[in-house]
C-alpha cells in the first residue's frame, strides 16, 4: 500500500456525555476533503451512550480511534490525552457537537505548509 505524501492531520475530540452530537461532528469530519487525517476520541467516562458511538465508528472507519477511560478524569485530563494519543503532523481539536466545512482541513494545511512558521491555523 502506498502511503500518502500529504501530512496525516489529527483531530482530536475530548468527550463527555455528548451522545446527543457526536455522531454528527464524526460524521462531518469523516466527511473532510482531506483524507489522510485521523479521529481520535478520548471518551471521559461518559454515562451515556457516547462510548458506543464512538466505538461503532472506529469498527466502520479505521480513521477513527476511540479511547476510553474508567471514570471522568476531568476536561485538562482528557484534553492532554487526547494530544497524547494523536500521530499527526498537525493537530486540530474539534468538540463532541462541531459540524465542519468539507474543506475545512484542506484549506488549513494549504496554509500550513504555505507558511511553514505559522503555529496555527482557524
Amino acid at each position: 500500500m502506498k502511503r500518502d505524501s500529504r501530512p496525516l492531520v489529527s483531530i482530536g475530540v475530548p468527550v463527555f456525555n455528548g451522545e446527543a452530537g457526536l455522531a454528527r461532528s464524526l460524521d462531518s469530519l469523516l466527511n473532510q476533503d482531506y483524507p489522510n487525517l485521523e479521529i481520535v476520541v478520548s471518551d471521559n467516562g461518559s454515562t451515556d451512550a457516547t462510548w458506543q458511538i464512538a466505538e461503532r465508528y472506529s469498527r466502520v472507519d479505521a480513521r477513527v480511534k476511540a479511547f476510553r477511560a474508567d471514570r471522568n478524569r476531568g476536561a485538562p485530563w482528557n484534553f492532554n490525552r487526547v494530544f497524547e494519543l494523536s500521530s499527526g503532523e498537525y493537530f486540530a481539536w474539534a468538540a463532541h457537537d462541531d459540524e465542519r466545512d468539507p474543506s475545512f482541513v484542506s484549506a488549513c494545511v494549504e496554509q500550513l505548509v504555505r507558511e511553514p512558521r505559522a503555529a496555527l491555523c482557524s
